[in-house]
C-alpha cells in the first residue's frame, strides 16, 4: 500500500486521525504520572512544570474529547444485548453510553471542586 492510503477516502482519514489521538494522551498520561510521583516525593517538579501541564492539558482536551467520542458513537456496533429476548437498539445503547459519560464527569467534576475547597 502506499503511504498516503489514509488520505484517499475521507472516513480513512478520520480513522488515521482517531489513532493518533492516542499519542498525546499518552503523553499526558505520562507527565500525569511524573506529577503524582513528584508531588508524593515531595519534590519542587511538580510545582515547575504545573503551569505547563496545564496548559498541555488544555492542549489535550479536544484528542480526549474526539477519542471518546468517536468510541462511544461505536458502542452501539460493538455491544449487543437482549432485554427480555428482544435485542436492545443500538441507538438506546450509544445514548445509555453517553449518558453514563456525562454523568460521570459531572460526579467527577463536583467531588474534584468540592475536595479543591
Amino acid at each position: 500500500m502506499p503511504a498516503n492510503w489514509w488520505t484517499r477516502r475521507g472516513h480513512y482519514f478520520w480513522y488515521v486521525v482517531r489513532e493518533f489521538t492516542s499519542l498525546p494522551l499518552a503523553i499526558w498520561l505520562l507527565w500525569f504520572l511524573l506529577q503524582i510521583y513528584s508531588a508524593n516525593s515531595y519534590q519542587t517538579l511538580s510545582k515547575q512544570f504545573l503551569p505547563a501541564f496545564a496548559v498541555f492539558s488544555i492542549f489535550c482536551l479536544p484528542f480526549a474529547l474526539y477519542h471518546s467520542w468517536t468510541f462511544l458513537s461505536l458502542a452501539g456496533t460493538i455491544i449487543h444485548l437482549k432485554l427480555l429476548d428482544r435485542p436492545v437498539s443500538s441507538r438506546v445503547i450509544v445514548a445509555t453510553q453517553f449518558a453514563a459519560w456525562i454523568g460521570a464527569s459531572v460526579v467527577i467534576g463536583f467531588l474534584l471542586v468540592w475536595l479543591a475547597r
